[in-house]
C-alpha cells in the first residue's frame, strides 16, 4: 500500500519561495521513489534527474500537472555489484563516477553503462595513528562536479582538507586548511573527531560553496561557510548565524537556500554573497 501521507518532494517558486505542491511517493513501484542517492538531483531541460541506487539507475522525472512522472523506459542501468550509497557524480548521461564500497580497495571508480568499472584512484593515507577502521568511513567525503565535467572536489568529514581530482582520477590540487579548529590526527571515537565538511558543497560555476561544521558531534559551534575557486584559491569566508544541514545555490536569484534537518517548515535565505 502506497504511503500517500508521506511526500519526499516539497515545490517551490523563485524568488519568492512560493509553496506550489508536494508529490514523490516513497515505495517500490515504477512511479515512486525508493533509496535515492539524496545528495544527486541533477537538472535538465524537462526536469531532473536521480539515482536510484538499488537498481543502479540513473532516471529523468519531470513533473506535469502537479505530479512527477518518472521516465523508467529510457532510464540507464549502470552494472555496479554494491550499492554506490556513498556518492556517485554523473559525468553524461551514460557515464558516471562512484565511491567505492566496503569490498573495494579503491576511493573512486568511473563507469560508462556499456562497461565494467575502472578504479581511479586508491584511498588517501593521511591518517597515521595505525587506525584498523575502514577506509570508506575514515576518508568520508562530500563532493560536487565542475559545470563542464571535466574535474571535481571532494572535501573532508574528518579532514580538514579537499581533493581538487580531474575525472580521470588524477590530483590536480590538496588542500589542507591549518585553520583553528584543526587536528592533524583524527580520534579513535567518532563521537570525539572534530567534524568539518559535513554536507555536499555547491557550485555556480565560478566558485564552490561549502559548509564547515568545526565541531563535535556533542559541541554545537556555528559553522562557517567557505568559498573557493576551481584552482583551490579561499575567496572568503562567513560565519553563518544558525546550524544547516542542507543547501544550494542559485545563481539566477543571487541566493542560497537552506534549511536545519531539526526544524521543520523553514526555509533560510542569504544573499549569494560572492556571485
Amino acid at each position: 500500500m502506497k504511503n500517500t501521507n508521506f511526500l519526499l518532494l516539497l515545490f517551490f517558486t523563485l524568488p519568492d519561495l512560493k509553496w506550489k505542491f508536494a508529490a514523490g511517493i516513497p515505495g517500490q513501484g515504477p512511479q515512486d521513489f525508493y533509496q535515492l542517492e539524496r545528495r544527486l538531483f541533477l537538472p535538465t531541460e524537462k526536469g531532473f534527474k536521480i539515482f536510484s541506487q538499488p537498481d543502479r539507475k540513473l532516471k529523468e522525472v519531470w513533473i506535469q500537472d502537479s505530479t512527477l512522472w518518472i521516465d523508467n523506459e529510457h532510464a540507464v542501468e549502470f552494472d555496479i555489484d554494491e550499492i554506490p550509497a556513498n556518492g556517485v557524480l554523473p559525468l553524461n548521461d551514460t557515464s558516471i563516477i562512484y565511491w567505492g564500497g566496503m569490498d573495494s580497495d579503491a576511493e573512486y571508480l568511473s563507469l560508462d553503462s556499456h562497461s565494467t568499472p575502472k578504479e581511479l584512484t586508491s584511498y588517501p593515507d593521511w591518517d597515521k595513528t595505525n587506525n584498523q577502521e575502514e577506509p570508506i568511513f575514515k576518508y568520508v567525503k562530500n563532493s560536487v562536479l565542475n559545470n563542464d565535467h571535466t574535474r571535481f572536489i571532494s572535501f573532508y568529514g574528518y579532514f580538514k582538507r579537499f581533493l581538487i581530482l580531474n575525472t580521470d582520477g588524477h590530483i590536480i590540487k590538496d588542500v589542507i586548511i591549518k585553520a583553528p579548529p584543526y587536528e592533524e590526527a583524527i580520534k579513535e571515537d567518532m563521537q570525539d573527531r572534530v567534524v568539518y565538511y559535513h554536507i555536499p558543497p555547491r557550485t555556480n560555476g565560478k566558485y564552490i560553496y561549502v559548509m564547515c561544521k568545526n565541531s563535535t558531534r556533542a559541541e554545537n559551534r556555528i559553522q562557517e561557510l567557505q568559498v573557493w575557486n576551481w584552482d583551490g584559491e579561499p575567496i572568503a569566508r562567513y560565519d553563518m548565524d544558525r546550524k544547516l544541514t542542507l543547501f544550494s545555490v542559485s545563481d539566477k536569484e543571487k541566493k542560497i537556500y537552506a534549511v536545519d534537518g531539526d526544524t521543520e517548515d523553514v526555509i533560510y535565505v542569504y544573499d549569494l554573497p560572492i556571485p
